[in-house]
Protein backbone atom coordinates (compact mmCIF):
# COMPACT_ATOMS: atom_id res chain seq x y z
CA UNK A 1 0.00 0.00 0.00
CA UNK A 2 1.19 3.20 -1.17
CA UNK A 3 1.30 6.59 0.88
CA UNK A 4 0.82 10.21 -1.09
CA UNK A 5 0.60 13.32 0.88
CA UNK A 6 -2.16 14.15 2.71
CA UNK A 7 -2.61 10.46 3.66
CA UNK A 8 -3.01 9.46 7.47
CA UNK A 9 -0.65 7.20 9.25
CA UNK A 10 0.36 6.29 13.00
CA UNK A 11 3.55 5.31 14.92
CA UNK A 12 3.26 3.63 18.31
CA UNK A 13 5.88 7.28 19.61
CA UNK A 14 3.35 9.05 17.64
CA UNK A 15 0.80 11.75 18.96
CA UNK A 16 -1.73 10.07 21.81
CA UNK A 17 0.79 6.95 22.02
CA UNK A 18 -0.49 6.02 18.78
CA UNK A 19 -3.87 6.86 18.74
CA UNK A 20 -3.72 9.94 17.10
CA UNK A 21 -3.30 10.12 13.08
CA UNK A 22 -0.29 12.07 11.38
CA UNK A 23 -0.72 13.54 8.17
CA UNK A 24 1.78 13.10 5.62
CA UNK A 25 4.05 15.58 4.30
CA UNK A 26 6.87 16.21 2.05
CA UNK A 27 8.98 15.91 5.57
CA UNK A 28 7.83 12.59 6.76
CA UNK A 29 6.86 10.95 3.32
CA UNK A 30 9.36 8.55 3.99
CA UNK A 31 7.94 7.38 7.54
CA UNK A 32 4.76 7.19 6.05
CA UNK A 33 5.53 4.90 3.00
CA UNK A 34 7.80 2.40 5.73
CA UNK A 35 4.89 2.19 8.24
CA UNK A 36 2.54 1.06 5.58
CA UNK A 37 5.27 -1.54 4.17
CA UNK A 38 5.74 -2.79 7.79
CA UNK A 39 2.22 -3.41 8.31
CA UNK A 40 1.87 -5.16 5.20
CA UNK A 41 4.84 -7.18 6.16
CA UNK A 42 3.38 -7.79 9.50
CA UNK A 43 0.38 -8.98 7.92
CA UNK A 44 1.77 -11.21 5.51
CA UNK A 45 4.32 -13.07 8.21
CA UNK A 46 1.29 -13.53 10.58
CA UNK A 47 -2.18 -13.29 9.92
CA UNK A 48 -4.76 -15.90 10.34
CA UNK A 49 -7.93 -16.86 8.60
CA UNK A 50 -7.62 -14.41 6.17
CA UNK A 51 -7.59 -13.83 1.92
CA UNK A 52 -3.85 -12.42 3.30
CA UNK A 53 -2.94 -16.04 5.10
CA UNK A 54 -4.62 -18.26 2.78
CA UNK A 55 -2.36 -16.48 -0.35
CA UNK A 56 0.26 -19.14 -1.01
CA UNK A 57 2.75 -16.23 -1.53
CA UNK A 58 2.73 -15.08 1.47
CA UNK A 59 5.06 -16.61 4.60
CA UNK A 60 2.18 -16.99 7.19
CA UNK A 61 1.00 -19.51 4.58
CA UNK A 62 3.41 -21.93 6.05
CA UNK A 63 4.14 -20.29 9.01
CA UNK A 64 0.88 -20.75 10.72
CA UNK A 65 -1.96 -23.11 10.36
CA UNK A 66 -4.52 -22.04 8.24
CA UNK A 67 -7.85 -23.68 7.00
CA UNK A 68 -6.78 -27.09 8.50
CA UNK A 69 -4.32 -28.15 11.65
CA UNK A 70 -2.12 -29.26 9.18
CA UNK A 71 1.60 -27.44 9.70
CA UNK A 72 2.83 -27.06 7.02
CA UNK A 73 6.44 -25.80 8.28
CA UNK A 74 7.31 -28.87 9.57
CA UNK A 75 5.73 -31.13 7.27
CA UNK A 76 7.72 -29.70 4.35
CA UNK A 77 10.68 -28.74 6.23
CA UNK A 78 11.54 -32.40 7.91
CA UNK A 79 10.32 -34.73 5.26
CA UNK A 80 11.28 -33.16 2.16
CA UNK A 81 14.52 -31.42 0.28
CA UNK A 82 14.74 -28.75 -1.97
CA UNK A 83 15.16 -31.31 -4.88
CA UNK A 84 10.62 -31.11 -4.25
CA UNK A 85 9.13 -28.53 -5.35
CA UNK A 86 7.15 -28.32 -2.31
CA UNK A 87 10.35 -27.57 0.07
CA UNK A 88 11.68 -24.51 -3.11
CA UNK A 89 8.01 -23.09 -3.32
CA UNK A 90 7.86 -22.47 0.67
CA UNK A 91 11.38 -20.86 0.87
CA UNK A 92 10.88 -18.57 -2.23
CA UNK A 93 7.88 -17.30 -0.30
CA UNK A 94 9.42 -16.96 3.18
CA UNK A 95 12.59 -15.44 1.83
CA UNK A 96 10.74 -13.56 -1.12
CA UNK A 97 7.07 -13.42 -1.23
CA UNK A 98 7.11 -14.87 -4.75
CA UNK A 99 5.93 -18.11 -5.78
CA UNK A 100 6.14 -17.59 -9.40
CA UNK A 101 7.30 -20.70 -11.55
CA UNK A 102 10.87 -18.87 -12.56
CA UNK A 103 11.80 -18.21 -8.81
CA UNK A 104 10.86 -22.02 -7.31
CA UNK A 105 13.43 -23.39 -9.75
CA UNK A 106 16.28 -25.24 -8.16
CA UNK A 107 18.65 -22.15 -9.10
CA UNK A 108 16.34 -19.15 -8.40
CA UNK A 109 14.68 -20.28 -5.37
CA UNK A 110 17.01 -18.69 -2.68
CA UNK A 111 17.81 -15.86 -4.89
CA UNK A 112 16.24 -11.88 -3.99
CA UNK A 113 14.79 -11.11 -7.03
CA UNK A 114 14.85 -7.28 -7.29
CA UNK A 115 16.90 -4.81 -4.67
CA UNK A 116 15.07 -1.82 -3.60
CA UNK A 117 16.82 1.53 -3.08
CA UNK A 118 14.28 3.77 -1.53
CA UNK A 119 10.35 3.43 -0.87
CA UNK A 120 8.91 4.59 -3.59
CA UNK A 121 8.09 1.00 -5.00
CA UNK A 122 6.29 -0.48 -1.86
CA UNK A 123 5.40 -3.77 -3.37
CA UNK A 124 8.58 -5.21 -4.29
CA UNK A 125 9.51 -5.29 -0.23
CA UNK A 126 8.29 -8.75 0.37
CA UNK A 127 9.14 -11.57 2.74
CA UNK A 128 12.66 -11.76 4.53
CA UNK A 129 14.27 -9.89 2.02
CA UNK A 130 12.15 -6.76 1.85
CA UNK A 131 11.87 -6.65 5.49
CA UNK A 132 15.42 -6.45 5.86
CA UNK A 133 15.78 -4.35 2.91
CA UNK A 134 13.22 -1.71 5.29
CA UNK A 135 15.63 -1.61 7.53
CA UNK A 136 18.50 -1.11 5.45
CA UNK A 137 17.24 2.18 3.76
CA UNK A 138 15.23 3.18 7.20
CA UNK A 139 19.26 3.83 8.58
CA UNK A 140 20.36 5.52 5.50
CA UNK A 141 17.39 7.73 5.82
CA UNK A 142 18.42 8.00 9.68
CA UNK A 143 22.11 8.81 8.67
CA UNK A 144 21.01 11.43 6.43
CA UNK A 145 18.82 12.93 8.14
CA UNK A 146 21.50 13.65 11.19
CA UNK A 147 24.19 14.24 8.45
CA UNK A 148 22.10 17.21 7.52
CA UNK A 149 21.20 18.69 10.88
CA UNK A 150 24.93 18.97 11.36
CA UNK A 151 25.34 21.57 8.28
CA UNK A 152 28.01 19.43 6.41
CA UNK A 153 25.86 16.80 4.40
CA UNK A 154 29.26 14.94 3.37
CA UNK A 155 30.05 14.30 7.02
CA UNK A 156 29.28 10.89 8.24
CA UNK A 157 28.26 11.00 11.53
CA UNK A 158 27.43 7.36 12.18
CA UNK A 159 31.01 6.23 10.96
CA UNK A 160 32.61 9.07 13.17
CA UNK A 161 30.74 7.82 15.93
CA UNK A 162 32.27 4.28 15.43
CA UNK A 163 35.89 5.84 15.41
CA UNK A 164 34.82 8.01 18.53
CA UNK A 165 33.83 4.36 20.04
CA UNK A 166 37.05 2.79 18.91
CA UNK A 167 39.25 5.98 20.03
CA UNK A 168 37.60 5.61 23.44
CA UNK A 169 38.41 1.84 23.94
CA UNK A 170 42.13 2.58 22.72
CA UNK A 171 42.49 5.07 25.83
CA UNK A 172 40.62 3.04 28.29
CA UNK A 173 43.05 -0.04 27.46
CA UNK A 174 46.23 2.33 27.73
CA UNK A 175 44.80 3.70 31.05
CA UNK A 176 44.66 0.19 32.50
CA UNK A 177 48.50 -0.43 30.84
CA UNK A 178 49.84 2.57 32.88
CA UNK A 179 47.22 1.81 35.77
CA UNK A 180 49.20 -2.01 36.46
CA UNK A 181 52.66 -0.39 35.62
CA UNK A 182 52.52 1.98 38.29
CA UNK A 183 50.76 -0.61 40.57
CA UNK A 184 53.84 -3.21 39.46
CA UNK A 185 56.53 -0.36 40.31
CA UNK A 186 54.86 0.30 43.71
CA UNK A 187 55.48 -3.18 44.16
CA UNK A 188 58.66 -3.35 43.53
CA UNK A 189 59.75 -0.10 45.73
CA UNK A 190 58.07 -1.85 48.70
CA UNK A 191 59.69 -4.99 48.05
CA UNK A 192 62.89 -2.81 48.01
CA UNK A 193 62.21 -0.96 51.23
CA UNK A 194 60.74 -4.32 53.10
CA UNK A 195 64.66 -5.66 52.16
CA UNK A 196 66.24 -2.79 53.50
CA UNK A 197 64.51 -2.96 56.70
CA UNK A 198 65.03 -6.51 56.81
CA UNK A 199 68.67 -6.55 56.59
CA UNK A 200 68.61 -4.04 58.95
CA UNK A 201 66.78 -5.92 61.54
CA UNK A 202 68.84 -9.17 60.56
CA UNK A 203 71.92 -6.78 61.30
CA UNK A 204 70.72 -5.09 64.60
CA UNK A 205 70.20 -8.75 65.90
CA UNK A 206 73.64 -10.25 64.89
CA UNK A 207 75.18 -7.02 66.84
CA UNK A 208 72.84 -7.59 69.84
CA UNK A 209 73.38 -10.79 69.67
CA UNK A 210 77.22 -11.58 69.63
CA UNK A 211 78.90 -8.17 70.74
CA UNK A 212 78.44 -6.76 74.66
CA UNK A 213 79.03 -2.89 74.38
CA UNK A 214 79.34 -2.83 78.33
CA UNK A 215 80.97 -0.26 80.23
CA UNK A 216 85.21 -0.46 80.30
CA UNK A 217 88.25 0.65 78.86
CA UNK A 218 87.98 1.24 75.15
CA UNK A 219 90.94 -1.00 74.57
CA UNK A 220 91.57 -3.47 76.84
CA UNK A 221 90.22 -7.12 77.51
CA UNK A 222 91.49 -10.34 76.73
CA UNK A 223 93.87 -11.68 74.96
CA UNK A 224 93.61 -12.77 70.88
CA UNK A 225 92.22 -11.24 67.80
CA UNK A 226 89.27 -9.80 69.55
CA UNK A 227 90.51 -8.55 73.02
CA UNK A 228 93.56 -7.12 72.11
CA UNK A 229 94.15 -3.07 72.35
CA UNK A 230 95.58 -1.98 69.43
CA UNK A 231 94.14 -4.56 66.77
CA UNK A 232 91.69 -6.77 65.71
CA UNK A 233 88.21 -5.37 67.24
CA UNK A 234 89.63 -3.86 70.18
CA UNK A 235 89.69 -0.76 68.52
CA UNK A 236 86.47 -0.91 66.72
CA UNK A 237 84.19 1.23 69.29
CA UNK A 238 87.32 4.05 69.50
CA UNK A 239 87.49 4.26 65.20
CA UNK A 240 83.47 4.54 65.10
CA UNK A 241 83.40 7.09 67.84
CA UNK A 242 85.58 9.17 66.04
CA UNK A 243 84.41 8.63 62.18
CA UNK A 244 80.95 8.43 63.08
CA UNK A 245 80.58 10.44 66.97
CA UNK A 246 80.25 13.85 68.07
CA UNK A 247 84.12 14.56 68.25
CA UNK A 248 85.84 16.87 66.38
CA UNK A 249 86.55 14.61 63.62
CA UNK A 250 83.13 12.94 63.31
CA UNK A 251 81.31 13.35 59.91
CA UNK A 252 78.26 14.44 62.20
CA UNK A 253 79.94 16.48 64.27
CA UNK A 254 79.21 19.58 61.91
CA UNK A 255 75.28 18.73 62.40
CA UNK A 256 75.03 18.62 66.23
CA UNK A 257 75.24 14.85 65.93
CA UNK A 258 72.35 12.10 65.42
CA UNK A 259 71.38 12.49 69.09
CA UNK A 260 69.76 15.24 71.27
CA UNK A 261 71.19 18.30 72.95
CA UNK A 262 73.16 21.01 72.09
CA UNK A 263 76.67 19.02 72.72
CA UNK A 264 76.18 17.07 69.59
CA UNK A 265 77.30 13.62 70.94
CA UNK A 266 75.63 11.31 68.49
CA UNK A 267 73.93 8.28 69.58
CA UNK A 268 75.73 5.98 67.24
CA UNK A 269 78.99 7.41 69.00
CA UNK A 270 77.58 6.69 72.42
CA UNK A 271 77.39 3.62 70.88
CA UNK A 272 81.00 2.05 69.59
CA UNK A 273 82.71 4.71 72.70
CA UNK A 274 84.67 3.07 75.44
CA UNK A 275 83.16 -0.34 75.01
CA UNK A 276 84.90 -3.41 75.10
CA UNK A 277 83.97 -6.43 73.26
CA UNK A 278 83.51 -10.32 73.73
CA UNK A 279 82.60 -12.70 71.70
CA UNK A 280 80.16 -14.74 74.04
CA UNK A 281 76.80 -14.66 72.56
CA UNK A 282 74.32 -13.04 75.16
CA UNK A 283 71.57 -15.94 76.52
Amino acid sequence: MACDIGDKFRLKTGPGSGVDEITANEYNIDICRATKILERLHKEFTEKGTTIANNVNNPTYYLRNQSTNVNRFYDIFTRKTESDIEYRTAVSAILKGDTTANQITLANYMNNPQIATDFSTPDVFKGLYGLFRVNEILEDKIAEKVNSLQGQPSYNVLSNSLHYEKRKNIKTTLEEIAYRENQIYREKFLNIVLLVVGIFIVSSQLMKDYFSFSGGGGGSGGSGSFGSSGSGFGGIGGWLSTRFGSGSGGIFSRFGGLGLGSSGRSRIGNLFTSSPYTTTQRE
